[in-house]
């Protein structure tokens, strides 16, 4: 009996570390799956964490309050009250968040290249399409580049590369230039396919892990609804024509993104469909706590737009109830809406496509 004991006694003594890992890999697990790192953004300053302020620091309004109050207490160069959805997305994964790529972060670690402003195609290719001059900005080819640039001895077999918002900037320029939306509709194929070249050459680098982010429904935000406030709403308020480009443009990069993953199969990407995630919270806003729809929390900015600069007199007052707003500032959105969708995307997956979100076992949010 003794000896059974003793030989009892090894076999737990032996095993129990295989099994108390094999409980922390399990599916139940927040961060069952590998690490992913570095993680690297792309996009404009729906995800942008600093570059615009570090490159513009008197003129980019993110760099004033009341920009960053609700989360860090002070302007960060998020353009939100507080954290933007990349942010929940890397604390989700349990990692920090991701520094701006004119921080000077340190070699081969996670890094941000989203500019504000940023379109997907250059000045050039904007002119000549639809006559338009588009933001002060680094577009999508400079934004890889640096990429390229920063990144040009790593192995990248385990990084996660975010692809955040891109193309709005190129729409809303054009709107905004009072061109017609048959103007518009000429930047999506165009639009599309610098978003596909971009995302085929960092799979070319070795990235194996890519999140891609559609467009939210330009015709829902606040200020494209003032410049063409003559034109047909939806049911929600919204621009039909505006958000028809919106809908077109996600169509593309879904089908861009299919089209990669089935070429190339040892990649995980997934779309995030974040027009109708937006919807979905807009038509369900009292489950998610919203109960102001439209109106932007914070105004100043708008003064932008009827030819003031940036200065200290465009007041840094916004509501007190952040959280209750999907409009941040008129253009971009609430820490609260951020939060609603990058949920949706890691718990729902009726807005990912083309197979399930391979993050969605990894992430805890």
């Amino acid at each position: 009996m003794e000896s059974f004991r003793k030989t009892l006694f090894l076999f737990v003594l032996c095993t129990l570390p295989c099994k108390i890992n094999a409980i922390l890999q399990s599916p139940s697990s927040p961060f069952s799956c590998k690490r992913f790192t570095p993680i690297y953004a792309f996009g404009d300053s729906i995800t942008d964490t600093g570059n615009k302020v570090l490159a513009f620091p008197a003129s980019a309004t993110a760099s004033h309050p009341p920009y960053g109050q609700t989360y860090f207490g002070r302007p960060t160069g998020r353009y939100c009250d507080g954290r933007l959805m990349l942010d929940f997305l890397t604390t989700a994964l349990n990692e920090d968040l991701l520094p701006p790529h004119l921080a000077h972060p340190a070699p081969d670690g996670s890094e941000n290249f989203a500019f504000g402003g940023a379109t997907a195609l250059d000045a050039q290719s904007l002119s000549r399409i639809a006559n338009v001059t588009g933001p002060a900005s680094i577009s999508l080819d400079i934004q890889i580049s640096y990429f390229n640039n920063d990144t040009s001895c790593a192995n990248l077999s385990d990084a996660l590369v975010y692809f955040g918002m891109i193309g709005g900037n190129d729409y809303i320029s054009t709107f905004r230039a009072q061109r017609p939306a048959s103007i518009v509709e000429k930047l999506i194929d165009p639009v599309a396919m610098a978003i596909s070249t971009a995302l085929s050459d960092i799979i070319s680098r070795g990235v194996k892990h890519i999140v891609v982010q559609g467009q939210f429904p330009i015709g829902c935000v606040y200020v494209l609804t003032y410049v063409l406030r003559s034109s047909t709403t939806d049911r929600n308020g919204c621009i039909e024509s505006a958000n028809l480009i919106s809908y077109e443009h996600n169509r593309r990069l879904k089908n861009a993104v299919s089209a990669i993953a089935r070429k190339h199969t040892d990649v995980n990407i997934v779309f995030f469909d974040t027009s109708a995630a937006f919807f979905y919270i807009l038509e369900n806003a009292k489950l998610f706590g919203f109960t102001n729809l439209h109106e932007p929390c914070y105004t100043g900015v708008l003064q932008l737009y009827a030819g003031r600069s940036v200065n200290a007199s465009l007041g840094t007052e916004a509501c007190s109830n952040p959280q209750n707003y999907i409009s941040w500032d008129g253009i971009h959105f609430t820490e609260g809406m951020y939060h609603a969708l990058m949920k949706l995307f890691l718990t729902d997956p009726r807005f990912v496509s083309p197979s399930s979100n391979f993050l969605s076992s990894c992430t805890h949010i």
